[in-house]
């Protein structure tokens, strides 16, 4: 596996060859938004289909919340990871668990005529462990809370890793606008050195170039900057900024 893997969020357009462009350009991941993102279940499927059709991408869905109904749904849909907003304790991310994998680690439900096995079912003797093997699930650590108990949270088994949001983090430390806080630096290192001991994958969604350097030098893996919004932005400036320069 790459030491560093990079990646993007889809915040709200529905496009489902995002995936297929987002390889082509280099990317490892990319996070489908159902926290914020006003999507439906079929555009979220067309954008995990494409991915698992053209391969080479992982597929990470920002659940609402830890409910069974969304978990088996983006699962069957053939998402590879799951990452849980607002991660504060064991407890929390320990539902994600139980019903994204199947026993003897969870209950996820059994029903593989379905995409998430390519409609090619085989034994599910062979099939449910390659299942757990394969889905992710992360926490994303954005509050005070879910810092101070990171050891825990990564203790609970199926539980791949993390990836810290340090928009949100900054708020429940009251150190919002400050792009160098001490709280976030020192959050970084805490979690991405548990995550090292723990053996388990850590991350960051971020666009702060202060924080991104933190995370790598801490040893973070997975690094998710800016989303498909920002990049038509910045896009729609530049060739506005060329055509009148």
């Amino acid at each position: 596996m790459k030491e560093r893997r990079t990646g993007i969020m889809i915040n709200e357009i529905p496009f489902s060859n995002f995936p297929v462009l987002f390889r082509q350009c280099g990317l490892d991941f990319y996070i489908i938004d159902d926290e914020h993102g006003g999507f439906d279940y079929r555009e979220i499927y067309g954008m995990i289909s494409a991915a698992r059709l053209a391969g080479g991408i992982e597929t990470i869905v920002r659940i609402p919340c830890a409910d069974r109904r969304d978990i088996i749904k983006f699962l069957d849909m053939g998402a590879d990871g799951l990452l849980l907003p607002m991660t504060n304790g064991a407890e929390d991310i320990r539902k994600v668990v139980k019903y994204a994998k199947y026993s003897p680690l969870g209950e996820r439900g059994i029903s593989t005529m379905r995409a998430h096995t390519l409609y090619n079912p085989p034994p599910l003797a062979e099939y449910m462990p390659a299942a757990n093997a394969r889905t992710k699930v992360y926490a994303q650590i954005e509050t005070k809370e879910g810092v101070e108990r990171i050891e825990e949270i990564l203790s609970v088994e199926g539980v791949e890793g993390f990836l810290m949001g340090p928009n949100d983090l900054s708020d429940s430390y009251g150190c919002l606008g400050d792009d160098g806080a001490p709280q976030i630096l020192a959050a970084i290192d805490r979690t991405a050195e548990c995550a090292r001991r723990l053996g388990k994958t850590s991350g960051i969604i971020t666009a702060n170039a202060r924080y991104l350097d933190r995370a790598k030098e801490a040893g973070m893996r997975m690094f998710s900057k800016g989303s498909e919004l920002s990049l038509l932005a910045s896009g729609i400036r530049k060739t506005v900024a060329d055509i009148c320069k």
